[in-house]
């Protein structure tokens, strides 16, 4: 039977991702896990795109191919939601890494413009970033709206400079980790199946953290799972970031606005996909600059 890579990270994933989403999804999940059909508009964004040295979009010719003029930008998108691997209705890490990896490798693309709008994503995606910012070679430039959770821990640990797209619906933050499940047990006991778990002495600690917490004591859970990713995504943070203001709530889970996100130090800059094609060059100039130093 093929895995289904999404089910199986809704149903075992811990999620970096901002809790208000949470309730939106639950009627898709209900549908992915009880197995009913799920309709998805088909998205005309592509998931990358080249602007000329112009900022022209660079079309495909009649065959199909693309011509990448020398000194071009590479628009690489990440939506929605995330998980490690892509899904017949999201792109995965794994793809938009790939994505990443062939632009900062194109000799005719100068930089990269990472558009970002999603809520975050699966603690097991952030993987796949994190090894592409010790890689890259390229300028990239991140353009946000909602850039939270996953999303706000890669577009620290990926980008050279961190740009709202707009003052109105642009929020930034959310540094924090959930881990939500379900305890069907007493909806199936109740319906006359009864649960074994067999454990020999030499396993005594296999899924314990998960045991209690089924019995609603979390803090081995915490200690062991949750506080950890939460502290390396501080972690993340103050690298990427080093001109934060650690004032209550930035490195706890809240979410700002651009304005205020600006003003805390989490973002650089606000502006739109122009400034970003502009400011690729002279990310691209500094760094040639420092190279000669």
């Amino acid at each position: 039977m093929k895995v289904n890579l999404l089910l199986s990270e809704v149903i075992r994933g811990t999620w970096l991702l901002e809790p208000s989403y949470l309730l939106g999804f639950a009627p898709q999940v209900k549908k992915i896990i009880s197995g009913e059909e799920l309709h998805f508009e088909e998205s005309t964004s592509a998931l990358v795109k080249v602007l000329d040295p112009n900022g022209k979009l660079v079309k495909e010719d009649e065959d199909g191919e693309m011509i990448i003029p020398e000194g071009s930008v590479a628009m690489v998108n990440m939506m929605g939601a995330v998980i490690k691997y892509g899904d017949w209705c999201t792109y995965g890490a794994d793809e938009i890494v790939d994505a990443l990896k062939k632009a900062d490798k194109n000799p005719n693309i100068k930089g990269i413009i990472f558009n970002i709008d999603g809520p975050g994503g699966a603690v097991s995606a952030i993987g796949p970033f994190l090894q592409f910012a010790k890689e890259k070679t390229k300028p990239v430039v991140g353009l946000a709206d909602a850039c939270m959770s996953l999303h706000y821990w890669t577009a620290v640990s990926v980008c050279d400079y961190i740009m709202a797209d707009n003052d109105v619906s642009a929020r930034f933050g959310s540094v924090g980790v959930v881990s939500s499940f379900q305890d069907a047990k007493p909806y199936w006991e109740e319906k006359g199946i009864v649960f074994h778990e067999i454990y020999p002495p030499e396993s005594e600690n296999k899924n314990e953290a998960f045991r209690l917490a089924l019995e609603g004591k979390y803090e081995m859970i915490i200690e062991e799972h949750l506080s950890p990713i939460a502290q390396k995504f501080q972690s993340a943070v103050r690298a990427g970031r080093p001109n934060l203001k650690e004032e209550k709530g930035v490195l706890n889970g809240k979410t700002y606005d651009a304005d205020k996100a600006l003003g805390l130090g989490m973002i650089d800059g606000i502006g739109g996909l122009n400034d970003a094609f502009v400011m690729v060059d002279k990310i691209k100039l500094r760094k040639e600059l420092q190279a000669n130093f």
